[in-house]
């Protein structure tokens, strides 16, 4: 297993939990609460692996969408170097201890599933952040962290306090946008 697949699975385990929880664990609050946290567990020691492989600086992409040279052409692709490897055990720690903690201070929550199913889509995001290896690709999770995050930040909408303030993290999210936009 080479740098690039150590890669792609950092990436896509969890995108795989949030996926799977919301196609059918959600039933089972306690397994969904499991699968995120040990998806989270098992992208940090991918990013342990990830780290001691020390390889320098590989991109490796793949086309996306090609509208000829002249035209348009986006490609799908991690980058991966010394400055990503180390970014991959912070939001990987982070990310596993966080969900961690999470366990048990969601333990008697009702939306357990849906909580956990948005940390792991906000762990993916992160971690697509770190790898990506385009402007395209980065905008994409960037955009999909603004989305985890109002998802997370309103999770007990049911209170006006926390519904405002996911409306307000949405609003800032944009502005924030704009600004990643115009560099």
């Amino acid at each position: 297993m080479d740098a690039n697949d150590i890669a792609w699975c950092l990436l896509l385990f969890p995108l795989i939990s949030a996926a799977t929880i919301l196609l059918g664990a959600k039933r089972w609050p306690g397994l969904s609460a499991v699968l995120s946290t040990g998806s989270a567990l098992v992208a940090f020691g991918l990013g342990v692996a990830f780290l001691r492989l020390g390889e320098g600086a590989e991109v490796r992409s793949y086309p996306w969408i090609d509208l000829g040279e002249d035209l348009f052409r986006a490609t799908i692709g991690l980058k991966i170097d010394q400055l990503s490897q180390g970014m991959m055990i912070v939001v990987t720690g982070v990310g596993a201890l966080v969900h961690l903690f999470s366990l048990g201070y969601m333990r008697e929550d009702a939306g357990k599933a849906r909580y956990f199913a948005g940390l792991s889509l906000f762990m993916f995001s992160m971690t697509g952040i770190v790898l990506a290896d385009n402007f395209a690709m980065m905008f994409v999770f960037w955009e999909l962290v603004g989305v985890s995050s109002y998802i997370l930040i309103g999770h007990w909408y049911e209170k006006n306090s926390a519904a405002d303030a996911a409306k307000k993290a949405f609003l800032v999210n944009r502005i924030g946008d704009f600004g990643f936009m115009i560099g």
